[in-house]
């Protein structure tokens, strides 16, 4: 039940057709874990509580520092050096201090993971590095937890719903063996609008999760790119790799594939970069295709009538552009490695 207090609080909310004082309620008693409370973290987590979520975890073991106070907006100069969970509860509860709040001042890890976890209801990824989001997908998997998922790089977003209704996992497009772990704000430096924009589409969605609403994000992975018209997005569908056993057969190749075997291939190197990106730097044999042109219909047919002739090489410095045009030419299958 509300009590008087919160019906005035939310008041505005309640109003709405979509969500009402069931509605209300219904975000009161779920639970979520915010694990990371950096760019991501900090602007999912105030709109969390304030919106009335009843039971807020807050995870993560790092202290606040003089750089992360133009994007982690729970912060304030004089929490430098603190711990961030207990800076960003004592904010929080300024906000609402009827949410419950605990802290877990600890890494994720698969000793820890499971008792953590098996708490909550939604578990939201506000981390910076890959291991801690392989060891989330596959504990969210065993326990059949939803696991929403957000990432920044430079000026583009990403977020999902993963492990939702038996849709797509995490590594459905990410596997362990060919992600880099580098921590992406220190190598390459980030915008706090950016991580804000994407920590308010995740919230957006556990609230969506909450009220039984309509999940655009499920099984699709959205890709914002907030310095090209600022809310241009791209949604790419994402199909589950399903494995089948074949028996193997013995098959005699006929003249067509004897002929096409003799061809020798040549190596070509497909550069990802956007055209203002690779004017600064060519690689030897290669063209440039920028990734909103890979997945053109013309490109792929394209690809299609040489891929007997080159064995195709994705060549980005930014591991995410590789990594998804990987999936679109997996997806068409056209045979290629990431350089």
């Amino acid at each position: 039940m509300l009590s008087e207090n919160e019906i005035q609080l939310y008041k505005k909310q309640i109003n709405l057709a979509k969500i009402g004082i069931e509605g209300q309620i219904k975000i009161k008693k779920t639970k979520v874990l915010v694990v990371g409370a950096g760019g991501l973290g900090c602007p999912l987590l105030i709109y969390l509580v304030a919106s009335g979520i009843g039971k807020i975890g807050i995870l993560d073991d790092d202290t606040v520092q003089t750089s992360n106070l133009n994007r982690q907006i729970l912060y304030r100069s004089n929490n430098v050096n603190t711990c961030k969970v207990i800076a960003a509860r004592e904010s929080l509860k300024n906000i609402n201090k009827d949410c419950n709040i605990s802290i877990h001042k600890y890494k994720l890890n698969i000793d820890n993971r499971i008792e953590i976890i098996s708490y909550y209801d939604i578990i939201l990824d506000a981390t910076d590095n890959f291991t801690t989001r392989n060891i989330i997908d596959k504990t969210c998997y065993e326990l059949n937890k939803i696991y929403i998922y957000g990432a920044v790089n430079d000026f583009d977003g990403q977020i999902s719903i993963f492990n939702y209704q038996n849709g797509i996992r995490y590594t459905n497009i990410y596997s362990l063996s060919s992600e880099n772990h580098d921590n992406v704000c220190n190598r390459i430096g980030i915008m706090g609008i950016t991580t804000g924009y994407i920590g308010i589409l995740q919230a957006v969605e556990t609230l969506k999760i909450a009220l039984g609403l309509d999940k655009k994000s499920q099984d699709y992975l959205h890709i914002h790119k907030i310095d090209n018209r600022f809310t241009k997005s791209k949604y790419i569908k994402l199909t589950r790799n399903i494995v089948r056993k074949i028996p193997k057969e013995k098959k005699t190749k006929n003249a067509y594939q004897q002929k096409e075997s003799l061809v020798e291939k040549y190596s070509l190197t497909i550069n990802i970069k956007n055209k203002e990106e690779s004017t600064k730097k060519y690689r030897n044999k290669s063209i440039n295709i920028p990734l909103f042109k890979l997945k053109l219909y013309k490109t792929i047919k394209l690809l299609e009538k040489y891929k007997r002739y080159y064995n195709f090489q994705l060549y980005c410095p930014n591991n995410s552009r590789n990594l998804l045009a990987s999936k679109i030419l997996e997806k068409n299958a056209i045979e290629h490695q990431i350089i």
